[in-house]
């Protein structure tokens, strides 16, 4: 029996295998005194200025798909999560331009994201605000 091709084979098997551990790490969502930067992993990101963030509010939503996606029924609103499950709201005003690739470009008024901990997200963005 060859080895050659058994040993390739497994070799991708566990290249694989460690790409899908890579894929699945958590990037937590940032909020300075500049920006504000929500993350979905490997699926992408979305950056808003953070003097266009006027409120952050719990909401316990569906909005289908992952990554960076439209949210159907508000024109002005995106999704930006790992799952369909959304937790938290973010009001922009002015609204910020959100690359959304193929789907081209949406002007946010709104922002759903989902994180690990919604009230510790609530309470960074809320702070910051008052600093």
């Amino acid at each position: 029996m060859e080895k050659g091709p058994n040993t390739a084979f497994e070799v991708l098997l566990v290249l694989t295998a460690f790409g899908a551990v890579a894929a699945m790490v958590r990037q937590p969502h940032l909020v300075s005194s500049s920006s504000v930067v929500l993350r979905t992993g490997f699926l992408g990101e979305v950056t808003v200025p953070r003097e266009s963030v006027r409120s952050a509010s719990r909401t316990m939503q569906t909005v289908q798909g992952r990554g960076l996606r439209r949210v159907p029924g508000e024109p002005d609103a995106v999704a930006c999560s790992n799952g369909s499950m959304v937790g938290v709201r973010i009001q922009l005003d002015p609204s910020a331009a959100v690359d959304l690739g193929k789907a081209g470009v949406v002007y946010a008024a709104a922002v759903y994201v989902s994180a690990d901990d919604p009230a510790a997200l609530l309470r960074v963005i809320n702070h910051s605000r008052q600093v």
